[in-house]
């Protein structure tokens, strides 16, 4: 009988002797290790699964107040910050085949190409200027060829790309990414 309880004990404070060593290492650096700095490189963009890819930010995705539908401005009033399904109806801009923001809604289009999103809601800002508004409709990242990556991410942080994409009910897929 004093074996069994002997055998549930040590089954019983094994695992707990285990985590805490996990834990013991990096909080002993945190408490006595030495602060340093170290110099950093710029890297090409990549994933370890998928390879390289560049950074997306899109100007649909940032607005002001004249861009959003008056229904959905009463609701943001409402609700200081959070996640709403929102709709952004696109409208073909002068120079062609570009498109741009219409307006920003919160009922779905019967008609119109749209992009299905969440939008999230910052506040005022800072200096006093207008309140931008962002939302989020389309992939954050496009999968290039290897050593690209980096060429293409600094034309995008220079607001120098265009993406190729197809839209259906709301839905986008980025089929391609371009210099402008």
């Amino acid at each position: 009988m004093k074996n069994k309880r002997n055998l549930f004990l040590i089954a019983l404070i094994a695992p707990i002797i285990l985590l805490v060593s996990m834990t013991w290492k990096p909080l002993w650096t945190l408490n006595k290790g030495e602060t340093i700095l170290l110099e950093t490189i710029p890297v090409d963009p990549r994933d370890i699964l998928y390879g390289d890819y560049v950074s997306l930010q899109f100007a649909i995705e940032e607005f002001d107040k004249e861009a959003i539908d008056p229904s959905l401005v009463e609701k943001l009033a409402s609700k200081n910050s959070g996640n709403l399904t929102v709709y952004a109806v696109l409208e073909r801009q002068d120079s062609g085949d570009l498109y741009g923001l219409k307006t920003v809604t919160a009922k779905k289009p019967n008609e119109d190409l749209y992009l299905k999103g969440t939008m999230y809601y910052y506040g005022e800002p800072y200096d006093g200027d207008q309140t931008i508004y962002y939302a989020d409709f389309l992939p954050d990242r496009f999968y290039v060829s290897e050593n690209t990556g980096m060429e293409l991410e600094k034309l995008s942080q220079r607001g120098q790309l265009l993406a190729e994409m197809k839209v259906k009910d709301g839905f986008a897929v980025l089929q391609d990414i371009r210099p402008k």
